[in-house]
């Protein structure tokens, strides 16, 4: 469904829920079992552009903050959310690749916003810029970007979004310029503050976390001793001695990475990672060796039990 057409007040209306619908994060995540297809592959004929119509002052103030924020693939979401194993989840994002991507409001200048894409939870591509434009007939926002790839060259990639009963999806189409095969991804918005050093770290890291780890935990440690800890969704560690960050791993590529993960205190002189386990609302942390003859991690003892008690 178009939704640029030539009476533009009237798709405007759309964005009025797109703050309904967001995934939900840290201590306030919800976990359902929804799944929406994420990914398709169709032929469509190459859109005729015409000449552009700038959108007014108010109107671009909404449709900025309406898009503004981290979406997340909506396929890999629901496996998170089925799973709570972002190692099960992983691959399960269809076939662009793309499991996330953030556009900063705050880069908006002229008809352009920052378009940032991560590809297989494992690196970012070259930043592309989405033109809010208003083209009769246009049913995406086109994207450019600066930079030279053999890919980007074979590809133009659009965004656009639809409103269903409140319920917002943003689409990311792909379509190669030889075939006009396109490759269309759904994402669903997260909550964000969009960190300007880790942009990614704020939008999916604290849905992971929020899954997983987040809330008021009783640790029991391998002697038997327990005490309270809390951890924000932030990926902050309150209460634990000698801790105080703890990050979740999502990115699997590689040797060594057929266990989920956490570190604690990441690239620091006390960094630790354990593999966890989750079922319901108990966490298990064990230690990890890595067999240098397979290439395999493998889990070893138990190190702690973590109980959520509240979010």
């Amino acid at each position: 469904m178009s939704f640029l057409s030539t009476r533009p007040l009237y798709w405007l209306v759309g964005f009025a829920g797109l703050t309904a619908c967001q995934e939900k994060t840290g201590e306030t995540t919800q976990v359902t079992a929804k799944q929406e297809p994420t990914t398709s592959l169709v032929v469509q004929p190459t859109v005729n552009k015409v000449s552009v119509t700038s959108l007014n002052d108010s109107a671009n103030q909404q449709l900025v903050l309406g898009l503004g924020g981290a979406w997340i693939n909506t396929t890999y979401a629901a496996y998170l959310r089925k799973t709570h194993s972002p190692r099960q989840a992983d691959g399960h994002w269809g076939s662009s690749g793309i499991t996330e991507l953030l556009l900063d409001s705050r880069s908006y200048k002229g008809d352009s916003m920052a378009l940032s894409l991560g590809a297989a939870n494992h690196e970012g591509l070259p930043l592309r810029y989405v033109h809010l434009r208003l083209e009769p007939g246009l049913t995406a926002w086109p994207t450019t970007t600066e930079e030279s790839e053999s890919e980007a060259d074979l590809l133009e990639t659009s965004l656009r979004y639809h409103v269903n009963q409140g319920d917002t999806l943003l689409y990311l189409d792909q379509r190669q310029r030889t075939t006009h095969r396109v490759t269309t991804t759904a994402f669903r918005k997260l909550r964000s503050s969009l960190n300007t050093s880790r942009p990614f770290d704020d939008g999916l890291a604290p849905f992971i976390n929020g899954l997983t780890f987040a809330g008021s935990q009783l640790v029991t440690d391998s002697t038997g001793h327990t005490y309270p800890v809390r951890l924000l969704a932030t990926g902050q560690v309150q209460g634990w001695p000698g801790y105080s960050r703890y990050e979740v791993n999502t990115d699997f590529v590689g040797p060594f990475h057929e266990l989920d993960t956490v570190f604690f205190d990441i690239n620091q002189k006390t960094q630790q990672e354990w593999a966890f386990t989750k079922q319901g609302d108990t966490v298990r942390l064990y230690a990890v060796h890595d067999d240098t003859v397979t290439y395999k991690r493998q889990r070893g003892r138990l190190c702690y039990t973590l109980v959520r008690q509240s979010k």
